[in-house]
């Protein structure tokens, strides 16, 4: 697939999302972008860009951290995605700014921010080194960057995952599996930020126990994000039958309270522009 075809499926994706993203009552982006502000630490008056902003899990909480003295600018692919997050920030009465923009070559001037923040976003680029070199010029001088990356799957939620097996693409399923990719392993993802320019990359390994209501909870949920790419890989005539085999196999997964649990392993990657 050619790059502006995938950005185009991504934007279109994300546009489809935008009125349920992060907005179905699971904690899941909300746990990440705090742990990841705490991680990187942006102060009073730091200037800051959100990559991939979506709704504003890190975006909003970062704007508290700079106070009225910094700023915050969040970006993104999806102009339905901007759109729905310009009304909440309107709402809200804050003084945020959010662009439609694309994060594999943002168009800003270099040395702009303090701090860049990405959670969750950077392994649906096309080319994601060369996405870290564009994000490496806008940092000033002693400027640091923090993003966010899943590493793992929780093993009870195999069967699951098989069903969607199928439908997806072998190069997409390589492009997951291929242990070049730079999301591969913490030592691929510090190196892919060394070849960026960036310095003194350090990781740390978490893990997350998220919690939904019930299987339809967790259906409803896939939808809602970037899962949905893999449902609508299904032909449509076929949804149901998928939809009603994966309830069947998160079934057992229930707990004695009828929630379902799932651990989900994040990176948190800190690095330096000298």
């Amino acid at each position: 697939m050619k790059l502006d075809d995938t950005r185009q499926t991504i934007a279109e994706t994300f546009d489809r999302t935008a009125d349920t993203y992060d907005a179905v009552g699971v904690d899941f982006f909300g746990v990440f972008a705090r742990q990841l502000l705490d991680d990187v630490g942006p102060i009073a008056g730091d200037d800051v860009l959100d990559i991939g902003c979506g709704r504003g899990a890190v975006l909003f909480p970062a704007a508290e951290r700079v106070g009225p003295t910094g700023s915050v600018l969040g970006i993104d692919l999806s102009p339905a995605m901007v759109a729905r997050t310009e009304r909440d920030i309107a709402d809200l009465g804050l003084d945020i700014t959010v662009a439609v923009m694309d994060a594999q070559d943002p168009v800003l001037p270099g040395r702009l921010f303090d701090t860049i923040l990405s959670s969750c976003v950077v392994f649906f680029l096309p080319d994601p080194i060369a996405a870290l070199r564009a994000w490496h010029d806008l940092l000033r001088p002693g400027g640091r960057i923090g993003l966010t990356t899943f590493c793992g799957d929780d093993p009870r939620w195999s069967p699951v995952r098989e069903v969607f097996g199928p439908y997806i693409p072998p190069e997409m399923i390589w492009s997951m599996v291929n242990p070049a990719n730079p999301m591969a392993s913490t030592e691929n993802f510090e190196s892919a930020l060394g070849s960026a320019g960036f310095t003194s990359p350090s990781s740390v390994i978490r893990e997350h126990e998220i919690t939904f209501a019930d299987p339809t909870h967790w259906v409803d949920w896939s939808w809602s994000h970037g899962q949905r790419l893999f449902w609508e890989l299904i032909p449509p005539a076929e949804q149901p039958a998928v939809r009603a085999e994966v309830l069947s196999r998160l079934a057992p997964l229930r707990d004695p309270d009828g929630c379902v649990r799932m651990k989900q392993a994040v990176r948190y990657t800190v690095a330096h522009r000298p």
